[in-house]
């Protein structure tokens, strides 16, 4: 195949060679002009040829860049789409847990209310049967451990709720809140026996009462198989009130808790 700059230069002689004949100097420069053209002819081909490679190269480039795109595209949508679907499951758990807590929190104003209407009915029924409380404070106070010592448990809360009632920043009013869960743990409720002793500690924090308190309540504790809670608070008897006569016996008490942890069955 004759490129296309020889094709170019035939033409031009062709034609002048149409027109007549030419002189030797009119040749040679005719020769020249055809060279000059030709060269220019080539220098454009070879950038022709140079821009179609370069074109084929961006293309190339681009088709990957698409490809690409499209790709990331769709991880992104499976991502977003996968979180959606993450979020609606939690969703619908926290609305199930929050009709749980709801439903939980009916059932317990209900247990309140009856227990509650239950403590007014037992009240009134106390009243028409049980003996009126003194008024004297140190004869009140007489009356409730002269029960207590009687084994008239539900007599005795009574009246030391009376003292606590009548008399509720009198020193005594600590201890009275002691004889109550003493009371409640002669009968196994350890639980009511835990919040009588909590009470000591949250309202009378600064008694004498306490350290008697914090070792009552954990050998409630212990009776409940709460083990470890029995250990933190003899701990922090011990830590707190270290000239406690309650102190030594916390120490022996804490070996003792330390062999029921290993036992599945005595300890929660």
């Amino acid at each position: 195949m004759v490129p296309r700059a020889a094709r170019l230069a035939l033409i031009l002689l062709a034609g002048g060679a149409a027109a007549g004949c030419v002189t030797s100097g009119e040749g040679n420069a005719m020769r020249a002009d055809i060279t000059r053209l030709s060269e220019r002819v080539e220098t454009l081909e070879k950038r022709g040829a140079e821009a179609e490679v370069q074109t084929e190269r961006l293309r190339k480039i681009l088709d990957e860049a698409t490809a690409l795109l499209s790709r990331n595209n769709a991880d992104v949508g499976t991502r977003v789409q996968k979180a959606e679907m993450d979020l609606g499951a939690l969703s619908g758990k926290i609305e199930e847990a929050k009709h749980l807590l709801e439903q939980l929190q009916k059932q317990q104003s209900d247990d309140t209310a009856r227990l509650t209407a239950l403590e007014q009915g037992q009240a009134k029924i106390v009243d028409r049967v049980a003996p009126a409380m003194a008024e004297d404070k140190e004869t009140l106070w007489r009356q409730a451990q002269e029960r207590m010592t009687g084994g008239m448990r539900e007599d005795a809360r009574r009246f030391f709720r009376g003292y606590i009632q009548r008399f509720p920043q009198d020193p005594r009013t600590p201890q009275a809140h002691i004889e109550i869960g003493r009371s409640y743990g002669l009968e196994g409720k350890q639980t009511q026996a835990v919040a009588e002793y909590n009470r000591v500690l949250e309202a009378f924090p600064k008694s004498a009462e306490v350290p008697e308190a914090m070792w009552l309540m954990a050998q409630a504790y212990i009776d409940l198989k709460f083990c470890r809670d029995a250990t933190a608070l003899l701990q922090d008897l011990g830590r707190r009130y270290p000239k406690s006569p309650r102190a030594n016996e916390a120490k022996t008490r804490l070996k003792d808790v330390q062999k029921l942890l290993r036992d599945k069955k005595a300890c929660i």
